[in-house]
């Protein structure tokens, strides 16, 4: 009897000697981060039967449990990747939004003010070489802003792959790490409290950058973890890494790929989360979208202007000459289509209309027979070109196609991505601005036809008679000699006699007589107020804004993104510290209770050694007795 309460005395103490070291572990933790509190769980030892009566034989170890729930684990992931999407989310747009609240962004408007400023000035005196130097000055300083504020935004493209780089690299240290702690488990036998805080301390982290889920494998085998929406980043003692290939068809707008042994396999932007997704957004979303906006403006604006100039006469009587470069010149129409490196498609994309322009990427996929335009906001169009034609016009541009993509083929239609960049001044000439209107009269005319002239030659007066039967029409100079024979009228087309062009529509009366007059006036300004009109006349958003309500659009919506970006972040912050406030009332060291504790198991400690104490004490009574 002696031994046995020796050996529930010895065991007595070694229990209470663990508890003691455990608790004194977590004491030693309480600052941990990532430390989960350790219990000693004690059982009773099986008990032996003595004269047909059973008797107790003291207590043992069962385990040593970490405090842990799966489920508060799983929620604190979720939420920390959340919330570090909207941080960086919001991050991202407060820069944008501070860039358009900026000194240079603010020259955009004042700038195209001041330009029309000038042209009202040179519309008080037309002839004055002087007030034609400052619009040209004026129209510079636009090239200017718009090329340097395109560059400025462009630039943030730049950091944002190389923050891209960075979190890439930290993922990819993330995952050896994790595989490396995988294979101290399976190294030797468990449970592995402290290996799993460490690991789960290491989830934590990587489900900053994006979403994580984690599970077990059979055999205790450690672990899989994936990232995104299923894609294995950590098998068990394996690892994969994250990687930036080359884009499809634009090799410069780089995406994520997995790299698993010797295959790579691409991941979607939206499938990842975390700082990563939403340094992908900045990128791919909120830049291109500013980007487009502002070429948007520079492309409607020189288009306008150099159409206006086409319309009027200069200093020397000839038709003026573009201010602007002409936004539809080959290289500019061409670098608006995005092909990939060993693609042989030709194709260009012109303006023709900016009142319908609209900004963003269009994807264009050839199938053989017909081109599937996939717009911007996700709406998919057919076009089936007739045989024989090579262009079809969508939404507010003429899509060219002088050698189309192979079968399957992928082109990107970017119409206004590159305009602020690609706006520069085509002359210095202060005499090419087309101050003085073509003349178009309509005064002996009865019917309700529009009479219009779209291009000045040689011929610089004429007059264009209707027949007395209303059927046909023909061309004279002023003194009735017949530049043109009768033609049909209404024409299905516009007229050239001499290098001028005019229209003339239906709904002329028999005997009609339409004129004009091409010789510049002295101090004529008709063409500069037309050229006026550009600043107020609703010409984008289908008849909705102005050019400069482009720019204010612009900026609205960016701090209105910035806004509700503010408030989702707010609330993925609570979301992130009720999950953190969960883990901690599950996991977390209370050192008041382990002070507690500590004095419960040194009693237990002390009270089992009396136990020895005594068991030694009737052995050694028991030896006496002999």
């Amino acid at each position: 009897m002696a031994s046995d309460l020796l050996n529930v005395g010895t065991q007595s103490v070694l229990t209470a000697q663990r508890q003691l070291t455990t608790t004194g572990h977590n004491i030693s933790n309480a600052n941990t981060e990532g430390y989960s509190r350790q219990s000693v769980i004690q059982g009773t030892n099986d008990p032996r039967q003595f004269g047909g009566q059973t008797y107790g034989m003291g207590v043992h170890v069962e385990n040593v449990r970490r405090s842990w729930d799966q489920f508060a684990v799983k929620e604190l992931n979720m939420a920390t990747t959340q919330m570090n999407y909207r941080n960086e989310n919001l991050a991202n747009l407060d820069l944008l939004s501070g860039m358009l609240s900026s000194v240079a962004s603010k020259k955009i408007p004042e700038n195209l003010n001041d330009w029309f400023d000038s042209v009202k000035t040179l519309a008080d005196t037309p002839n004055d070489v002087g007030a034609r130097k400052v619009v040209l000055e004026k129209a510079d300083l636009i090239r200017q802003t718009m090329n340097n504020f395109h560059e400025s935004v462009r630039q943030q493209a730049d950091t944002a792959n190389k923050k891209l780089d960075m979190g890439i690299e930290r993922v990819n240290q993330l995952a050896v790490e994790i595989r490396d702690i995988h294979r101290l488990m399976m190294r030797t036998p468990g449970p592995h409290n402290d290996l799993m805080d460490k690991h789960e301390l290491l989830v934590k982290e990587l489900s900053e950058y994006t979403k994580v889920t984690v599970t077990p494998r059979a055999n205790a085998e450690g672990f899989n973890v994936h990232i995104g929406n299923g894609h294995t980043l950590v098998s068990g003692t394996e690892a994969s890494q994250l990687k930036m290939i080359d884009g499809v068809p634009d090799v410069h707008q780089r995406r994520l790929a997995m790299v698993e042994g010797k295959g790579i396999k691409a991941i979607k932007s939206d499938d990842i989360g975390g700082k990563i997704e939403g340094m992908l957004d900045l990128r791919d979303k909120e830049i291109p979208y500013i980007m487009d906006e502002l070429g948007r403006l520079s492309t409607a604006f020189a288009f306008e202007v150099n159409k206006l100039q086409g319309q009027g006469l200069d200093l020397n009587g000839q038709v003026g000459a573009d201010i602007f470069v002409d936004v539809n010149t080959e290289v500019i129409a061409k670098s608006r289509v995005v092909a990939s490196p060993n693609s042989k498609a030709d194709v260009a994309v012109y303006i023709a209309d900016t009142s319908e322009l609209q900004g963003g990427e269009y994807a264009l996929k050839y199938d053989g027979a017909n081109y599937v335009v996939t717009k911007p906001n996700g709406e998919n169009q057919i076009v089936e070109l007739n045989a024989g034609a090579s262009a079809f016009y969508l939404d507010g541009m003429v899509v060219n196609i002088k050698n189309a993509p192979e079968s399957g083929e992928k082109l990107l239609l970017r119409p206004t991505r590159n305009g602020a960049a690609t706006l520069q001044m085509a002359t210095t000439d202060p005499k090419t601005i087309a101050a003085h209107s073509f003349e178009a009269s309509t005064t002996h005319a009865q019917g309700n036809a529009k009479f219009t002239i779209t291009g000045a030659g040689q011929l610089r007066e004429f007059e264009v008679h209707v027949s007395p039967t209303g059927k046909e029409f023909a061309v004279t100079d002023t003194k009735g000699n017949v530049l043109l024979t009768p033609q049909l009228y209404p024409p299905t087309e516009p007229v050239t006699v001499l290098g001028t062009t005019f229209e003339l529509t239906d709904g002329a009366l028999p005997g009609d007589k339409f004129t004009a007059n091409l010789n510049p006036a002295e101090g004529d300004n008709g063409n500069l107020r037309k050229m006026l009109n550009i600043q107020t006349n609703k010409t984008m958003n289908g008849g909705e804004s102005t050019l400069i309500d482009v720019y204010h659009n612009l900026n609205t919506d960016v701090g209105l993104k910035a806004s509700t970006a503010t408030r989702l972040q707010e609330v993925a912050n609570l979301e992130h510290e009720s999950a953190k406030s969960r883990i901690a009332s599950i996991s977390g060291v209370n050192l008041d209770e382990e002070a507690a504790n500590m004095m419960k198991f040194q009693q237990a400690y002390m009270a089992s050694s009396r136990v020895m104490q005594a068991a030694n004490e009737t052995f050694d009574t028991i030896l006496a007795l002999r």
